[in-house]
């Protein structure tokens, strides 16, 4: 009787047969569980071998994977409790905003869950508790869970010098909330050390600005006591969109544009803000472009520029 054996030997299983170059397609290029590839047939001395980082027990990340911020949280994720997110400047990394300079990143990820949790005790990972579920959100790109945007702004501005809270407040009103929301966060600290401080940032915070030098510029503009400009209004002439300058004082017709290293290091950027900038003085405006040198290297000499072209539009200040 023909039993499919060969010289005597018992038929191979699936899961003797995985080769160790062959991962099935849900496992790669992402970390996962033991027991989601055990599930799928991976042998146990495929996921022992070198192929695979070891993070956190029951957790392996593909070797040859580079290591970064959103792969650690995401291997770190596999091992923490359903209910953790991320918090604190892990979570500020995670979701793209600005990290003030000297704020070093920490070697440990920074995790909180809610009040009443077992805190995880992992490598690597700095876990605590008083996480409120409704002040979370999932990230659509990486899928990790974090401290929502304007509840990190609310933890951490207080700490910060004000400048750097504002650009954090600024970042977080352009892309992840309204003036309501960020109000109603505040008011929810009435009783929290730094709210004070807080509720200053919060009058500081503008909507459209697109880098923390846009937002010391302002700042700075501000202090100087030239008037309060106008930040990312779009511009219009008998119906025609001109621009969107990222500061500007229509009653003077000027405008003031930030200019980073995108500026000068992206041609087609460089085209449209040169094309911007003739629109707008054809219509009679003038603009000022300023770079990161005019902000932190000569500050005096950048408020006077902007003072003397208010008062040349007609604005006393």
């Amino acid at each position: 009787m023909d039993d499919g054996r060969a010289g005597g030997r018992r038929p191979a299983r699936l899961a003797d047969v995985v080769r160790p170059t062959e991962l099935p397609a849900a496992l790669r290029g992402r970390p996962f569980t033991v027991a989601q590839a055990r599930a799928l047939g991976v042998p146990a001395h495929v996921l022992d071998g070198a192929r695979f980082r070891r993070p956190h027990r029951g957790v392996r990340v593909p070797a040859d994977l580079p290591p970064s911020l959103e792969l650690s949280c995401a291997a770190a994720a596999l091992a923490l409790p359903a209910a953790a997110a991320f918090s604190g400047w892990t979570a500020v990394d995670l979701c793209g905003l600005p990290r003030p300079d000297g704020v070093r990143r920490a070697a440990a990820l920074s995790v909180r869950v809610p009040s009443g949790t077992p805190v995880p005790r992992l490598s690597g990972v700095a876990a605590g508790e008083g996480l409120r579920p409704e002040g979370t959100c999932t990230l659509p790109e990486s899928g990790l869970r974090v401290v929502h945007p304007v509840d990190l702004w609310c933890d951490l501005a207080p700490s910060l010098r004000f400048v750097d809270a504002v650009a954090l407040g600024d970042a977080v009103r352009r892309r992840w909330a309204d003036d309501a929301r960020m109000a109603a966060a505040v008011r929810a600290r009435a009783r929290s050390r730094g709210v004070v401080a807080l509720r200053e940032v919060l009058a500081s915070v503008r909507y459209r600005v697109d880098s923390p030098m846009e937002t010391r510029l302002r700042l700075l503009l501000l202090a100087a006591g030239i008037p309060a400009p106008v930040c990312g209004q779009d511009l219009s002439l008998d119906g025609e969109w001109m621009a969107r300058p990222d500061l500007s004082w229509p009653a003077a017709r000027l405008a003031v544009e930030y200019d980073g290293d995108v500026h000068r290091t992206d041609r087609r950027q460089w085209r449209k803000d040169v094309a911007r900038k003739e629109l707008l003085e054809d219509r009679g405006w003038r603009v000022l472009v300023l770079t990161a040198d005019d902000v932190l290297r000569h500050p005096e000499r950048t408020v006077a520029r902007v003072r003397a072209a208010l008062r040349a539009g007609g604005v006393v200040c």
